[in-house]
């Protein structure tokens, strides 16, 4: 049977006709010049502040992925660029809700350093200009392509001391506690109180480990929560499916953390004791984020197949119901007749 072409002037022929937008025709040489401009006085109003973050990035061994962060977010915007490229730049009402946000900001930046004195609200505060700009000249169409984008820049924000400690030390005794019962289904005489650990290595001698700041897992939580939310947006799922996404991070990144101390622990227990102090933390450190992204990435798969897993399940239910309905009905005429 011959196939019918699609009729003159349809859908498909309008799609397949539908010039693709050049960067040239949406962004004009005047347009780029002033983006151009902006972004030279935006980064020169927080120049000390991107000196002191980038001073962070490099003296604090939690925060090494900051320099990662921005680029991340360059390709998250480059993912959606023929989509920002084609969205109408509209100003109304809600741009000037981004010149709201812009002045409040500004405003609250000096707050910070005195008498706040809170470094980390004044980074916040600085990349809410940014989302307030893009929101004053773009509008809401281009915001909404945008906003992750944007707020992704936070996750290179070096978390202030007083909630890093809250957080880090809960994160310090579970890694203990965590590692203490691997070891133990190794075979391993070990016992765990608080962030400190004592075995007994291979050769008898009692050590004495401790779960400093740098194994709490902070590192690894914020990279893996970074990667969780990069990868739901980057793949088009519904939203319950990328709420899970994001949230698996933080019990993956707990679990890869875990393994880590577990894994510098057996060094000691084998007396490898100079691989166990440097080493095996750096390079453990590094290891896990293959594991972790394998499970980030295996769990998108299965939530990707959850929602055809089921309806295959209820049409198979359904359909197998409806077999046995008919063959009752047609069996009642035919016993009836034998009756008669």
């Amino acid at each position: 049977m011959p196939s019918r072409s699609a009729p003159a002037g349809s859908l498909a022929d309008m799609v397949e006709a539908a010039p693709a937008v050049r960067f040239g025709e949406s962004l004009p040489p005047a347009t780029l010049a002033k983006v151009g401009v902006l972004t030279a006085l935006l980064v020169g109003a927080h120049y000390w502040q991107i000196d002191r973050l980038v001073r962070q990035w490099i003296m604090d061994p939690d925060w090494t992925h900051g320099f990662v962060i921005p680029l991340f977010s360059l390709y998250l915007l480059y993912s959606r660029r023929h989509e920002l490229l084609a969205a109408e730049r509209r100003t109304g009402l809600l741009s000037y809700l981004g010149l709201l946000i812009i002045l409040l900001s500004l405003l609250a930046q000096p707050l910070c350093v005195y008498p706040i004195r809170n470094y980390w609200f004044m980074q916040i505060f600085m990349v809410g200009v940014v989302f307030g700009l893009v929101l004053y000249l773009g509008g809401a169409a281009v915001i909404r392509l945008t906003w992750l984008p944007i707020l992704f820049l936070l996750f290179a924000m070096p978390i202030s001391p007083s909630i890093y400690t809250r957080i880090s030390l809960p994160l310090q005794g579970f890694a203990a506690k965590g590692a203490m019962l691997m070891l133990r289904l190794g075979g391993v005489s070990i016992r765990a109180v608080a962030s400190s650990l004592t075995l007994v290595t291979r050769s008898g001698i009692r050590q004495d480990l401790n779960v400093a700041e740098a194994c709490n897992g902070m590192k690894l939580l914020m990279a893996f929560l970074a990667l969780g939310v990069a990868m739901a947006y980057l793949d088009d799922k519904p939203i319950w499916q990328r709420i899970i996404l994001v949230g698996a991070a933080i019990p993956i990144a707990i679990l890869c953390n875990v393994i880590r101390v577990a894994i510098t622990c057996w060094m000691y227990y084998i007396d490898r004791k100079e691989l166990g102090e440097r080493f095996m933390h750096y390079f453990t450190g590094l290891l896990m984020l293959v594991p972790a992204f394998l499970m980030l990435w295996g769990l998108a798969r299965l939530l990707r197949a959850l929602p055809r897993f089921f309806s295959w399940l209820v049409d198979k239910l359904f359909v197998e119901v409806s077999d046995e309905d008919d063959g009752d009905g047609a069996e009642r005429p035919a016993q009836a007749g034998d009756a008669s």
